[in-house]
């Protein structure tokens, strides 16, 4: 039966009006066709984007995290190397870990490594200190890492649950002490609230995939496993999941795994919103295919009868439209045919003036590829010609380039640095912050510079200097980033032989203190009397004075002390004992270079000396007030006020000793200031008034600064206080 309808069909033909609605439905159809292939290219792209924005974004909450755990680190780490615990000055280090708790909000806990506290600042300075061994003791004892950023740590409330970050505290024979944090979960919430996309469920687990944190909150889900059922299959997109939801609704799911501390964050997106915009278009194609097609349809029908001749003539232009021939101009009733054949006349000269014009494009592009080859080849000659290492990337931050100095340094090519691979040339200790330096300055687009340690090809340490700028092209997109690196093998060692100069001088000044007290006392060996006692005894504890600022100084390299260092080091001696101390010490921060530094601390000694002797602290129940106030503007001025009460009643000596001297006439020039001593009826009276100029530098006359060397106090003058 159909074989006997199309032989029918065929011997009669079909109409015009059908081959108008086939021409129609031709012309349409493609476009169509093409339309739908560009709405699937266009939603195969439109998920790749959306998948490629959740994984910046959760990648983005990973490196807060990441910045976040990494600076607790480096604050333990810089805790652990206070001096107070090497001297085992454990009472001072909880003073100090104190302050860094107050700043930070997490209570700092100080161990040895079988689990005995030692410092807590979650308890009240002199609490019993109970034993606490963590599951990490071991790990960091033996030295398998420096630090450990743990997991989930239950606790008997869940809101109670935390983490732990520590860090090896290192001395000369091995890890003495483990440095540790305990941080709430809720630091985690805050993190994740920042980024948190509404519909959105972002989460972290650890490296055992325990859920540490969950926005928005769900009950029961944290410190449980992470549901299993949202990774169910991968997707082409590294680190994007397809799987279910707790109420087994469907849903993508975006990962990214820190490096830094193993876990892992999350982010569920339910997948109504990743096909949201994709459907809304779906709809408006078939919508608009079959208004299209529907139009079309009956706009042939009702022009079929008047189209047919000319489309015929339309149609016979095809094969010398095809060869590159000129068409001559079709004459219709119809204005659109009459134009179309216009056009396509139109077109057919343009065809041959395109032709023309392509060859001569495609000769111009020849020259061009060859200038640009000459370019590179000049441009890989002057690089190879620098004294240092030149290296691009594109904008993903590959590297694209090198020049043969990188070859010359470490021994391989530039090609084996793809991906990760630049991992391998860079000194273990320092990858985490160059990487993290050099993923924030490619994510930002900004310049970078930093120093680190890179593994020649013999195996050895050099310093280099790594400088990157961004590459833009006309439109100011970027194109990656072009930089240079430069050996600093020499300026680094200098720099190291310098502080170990200046470590020498601190010993050998230490030394010649000793030595100032041995000859001192081997002088005065042969004098007997209370005279040749009191001069012995006062030399002794002047000397014992400045060598305690002077370990004040060397911790700090000699470039300043604290002022209220200097202070409790000076009346540490005279206080030691005393249950209730009766020091009344008060003022603000101040910095003070080591000249200004030396000179108070030794007119407090005197002034501490003078007190024992005669003033408040001869009896039971004197007190002494230590206040200072500071005043900065164009210069900065310190105000010192030593005041004495409580002490038997005081007259005016009837002659000066050295100890008033060396205040009233030796600080008094020594700090290019004002020194007055007043012997009140209540109580010893010294102010201070006296300029600061900048810690390690000299102010000189002329308005030019000098460095300055740590200097002493001049030669004492005959006699005793």
């Amino acid at each position: 039966m159909i074989r006997r309808v199309l032989a029918r069909l065929d011997e009669r033909g079909f109409s015009t009006q059908f081959y108008l609605i086939m021409l129609v439905i031709a012309l349409i159809g493609p476009g169509l066709i093409f339309t739908a292939i560009l709405l699937a290219r266009y939603a195969a792209t439109e998920r790749a984007r959306f998948e490629q924005d959740a994984r910046e974004n959760v990648r983005g909450i990973s490196l807060a995290i990441e910045r976040d755990t990494a600076g607790l680190v480096a604050g333990l780490q810089t805790l652990a190397t206070s001096p107070r615990l090497r001297n085992g000055e454990f009472e001072s280090f909880d003073a100090q870990a104190r302050l860094v708790r107050d700043t930070i909000g997490l209570e700092i806990v100080l161990r040895r490594p079988d689990g005995q506290q030692v410092v807590n600042t979650a308890l009240k300075p002199g609490a019993p200190l109970p034993n606490t061994p963590m599951p990490f003791d071991d790990e960091i004892a033996g030295g398998i890492q420096r630090s450990v950023v743990t997991g989930y740590l239950g606790a008997a409330d869940p809101s109670g649950a935390t983490y732990a970050i520590a860090v090896a505290v290192k001395l000369d024979s091995g890890v003495k002490f483990i440095l540790s944090y305990s941080v709430p979960l809720s630091r985690l919430d805050a993190i994740l609230v920042r980024d948190h996309v509404e519909g959105w469920a972002t989460g972290v687990s650890d490296r055992d995939g325990t859920v540490l944190s969950r926005v928005p909150e769900l009950s029961g889900t944290v410190g449980r496993p992470r549901l299993a059922t949202l990774r169910q299959r991968i997707t082409e997109t590294p680190g994007v999941w397809e799987g279910k939801d707790r109420a087994f609704k469907p849903v993508t799911v975006v990962e990214e795994r820190s490096r830094f501390s193993g876990w892992t964050v999350a982010a569920s997106i339910p997948q109504h919103l990743v096909e949201a915009r994709l459907r809304r278009w779906i709809w408006a194609f078939g919508g608009f295919g079959l208004l299209v097609l529907a139009t079309s349809s009956a706009l042939a029908v009702h022009l079929w009868s008047r189209v047919s001749r000319p489309l015929r003539q339309l149609a016979a232009t095809g094969p010398a439209l095809s060869r590159g021939q000129a068409i001559p101009r079709i004459s219709s009733p119809i204005h659109e045919i009459r134009r179309l054949g216009d056009v396509l006349a139109d077109a057919s000269l343009r065809l041959r003036t395109r032709s023309e014009e392509r060859d001569r494009a495609l000769a111009d592009t020849q020259r061009g590829l060859s200038a640009l080859r000459e370019s590179e080849a000049r441009f890989r000659l002057v690089a190879d010609s620098a004294p240092a290492l030149i290296w691009m990337t594109d904008e993903n931050g590959e590297i694209v380039f090198a020049n043969m100095h990188f070859d010359q340094l470490f021994g391989r090519p530039y090609a084996e640095m793809s991906g990760d691979g630049w991992h391998k040339i860079i000194h273990p200790p320092d990858l985490p912050a160059f990487a993290a330096l050099f993923e924030e300055a490619v994510e930002h687009r900004q310049p970078f510079k930093a120093e680190m340690r890179v593994i020649d090809r013999n195996g050895g340490v050099r310093w280099l200097r790594c400088e990157g700028v961004p590459r833009l092209d006309e439109t100011g997109g970027f194109l990656g980033f072009t930089g240079c690196n430069i050996d600093i093998t020499d300026a680094k060692r200098a720099e190291e032989h310098l502080m170990l100069l200046i470590n020498e001088l601190n010993h050998r000044v230490k030394n010649t203190l000793a030595t100032v007290q041995s000859i001192a006392q081997q002088s005065l060996r042969g004098l007997e009397g209370e005279e040749a006692e009191a001069a012995r005894g006062a030399f002794e504890n002047r000397l014992l004075a400045l060598a305690r600022v002077h370990d004040v100084l060397t911790r700090e390299n000699w470039e300043g002390a604290e002022m209220g260092a200097v202070v409790a080091d000076a009346i540490r001696p005279l206080d030691g004992g005393a249950q209730t101390s009766r020091f009344s010490v008060s003022g603000p921060p101040l910095r003070l270079p080591p000249r200004l530094a030396l000179s108070i601390a030794m007119a407090l000694h005197e002034l501490g000396t003078n007190a024992v002797k005669y003033g408040a602290l001869s009896n039971d129940c004197g007190k002494i007030g230590i206040a200072w106030t500071v005043q900065r503007g164009a210069a900065i001025r310190l105000s010192l006020r030593w005041s004495e009460s409580g002490g038997p009643p005081v007259r005016r000596p009837t002659r000066t000793g050295f100890g008033s001297r060396l205040i009233e006439r030796s600080l008094a020039r020594e700090l290019e200031g004002e020194v007055a001593l007043h012997y009140e009826p209540g109580g010893v009276v010294c102010t201070i008034d006296a300029p600061v100029p900048v810690p390690g530098m000299l102010e000189r006359r002329g308005g030019t600064a000098l460095p300055r060397p740590p200097d002493m106090l001049p030669p004492p003058e005959s006699g005793v206080s």
